[in-house]
């Protein structure tokens, strides 16, 4: 009896001990991390802003070599959506300023410029866009290209149509594509001449920006690009990119009267493997072919 007297107390001794090292060594440190990153989590929601289209552009201008290209990256982001476009004349001045000013610069600087400034679809940014294409980096001319498209300026199919003959034919490809969203219908012998291309993308890009302009001329190439099979043929166009393409392919071929690409568009609404392919073709029958 005596013994046990003796040895609870020492028990309980030895557990509040224990109890005091644990709560001091390892959970109130725990509770003070938590509470430290809970507290600067709050200080940084507080305190931080969203950059602006200015912050980016004064980033382009003066940050260093990785920030430049990230912030000019940014602006072509943000561009794109209409509502964040500034409309005051110091964004367009501001924006020509730092595209001159990249001339020297990392080329994916004035890329990513180059492409905000065709997502805003600001006519005042052509001029900028074209006035030294002509002594342009060849690494940079497919973003200008591309630019000059989004712009919709018809103004600028005379200086893309001086590209349609590149060696490059990435260039060639953008130039197609372009003339195709400006949809001016004086390119027309332009793309229908690249519908001979020997790189596979430029005749693709000018049968469907033909399309866009209701001329039949590649209809043709278009019914191979309704051709899951053909696009499995080519190993650098992954199923994503099949599947990106054979909706561009659907939309093109609204535009035009032709029994064979209504048939190729039947099969993919009825066996595609794709959802989204197979619904846009099933939409493409509801609203055409069985209204006929």
């Amino acid at each position: 009896m005596a013994h046990t007297e003796n040895t609870e107390p020492q028990e309980e001794k030895e557990k509040s001990f224990f109890s005091v090292i644990i709560h001091s060594f390892f959970v109130i440190p725990f509770l003070i991390a938590v509470f430290c990153v809970l507290l600067f989590t709050a200080v940084h929601l507080l305190t931080s802003e969203q950059q602006t289209v200015y912050d980016f552009l004064n980033d382009v201008k003066v940050g260093g070599a990785t920030k430049r290209w990230q912030a000019a990256f940014e602006l072509s982001k943000i561009l794109a959506n209409p509502e964040l476009i500034p409309k005051d004349e110091r964004f367009v001045s501001e924006m020509i300023s730092a595209f001159k000013h990249s001339e020297h610069d990392d080329s994916r600087v004035r890329q990513y410029l180059a492409l905000a400034m065709g997502r805003t679809g600001k006519s005042e940014f052509l001029t900028p866009l074209t006035q030294d294409i002509e002594s342009e980096k060849e690494e940079n001319l497919y973003a200008i290209i591309y630019a000059l498209g989004m712009l919709r300026d018809k103004a600028a199919v005379q200086v893309l149509s001086k590209y349609s003959n590149h060696a490059n034919p990435r260039i060639r490809s953008g130039v197609v594509v372009s003339l195709g969203v400006i949809g001016d219908y004086s390119s027309k012998e332009i793309l229908k001449k690249a519908l001979n291309d020997s790189e596979p993308n430029v005749k693709w890009g000018a049968s469907l920006s033909l399309a866009h302009m209701k001329d039949a001329s590649g209809k043709e190439i278009l019914a191979k690009l309704l051709n899951r099979k053909y696009l499995s043929s080519f190993a650098e166009v992954d199923p994503q990119e099949q599947n990106q393409i054979l909706l561009a392919a659907i939309e093109g071929s609204a535009f035009l009267e032709a029994a064979e690409l209504d048939a190729e568009i039947k099969e993919l609404a009825q066996a595609d493997q794709n959802m989204k392919v197979r619904a846009a073709a099933m939409d493409y029958v509801n609203k055409k072919i069985n209204k006929k």
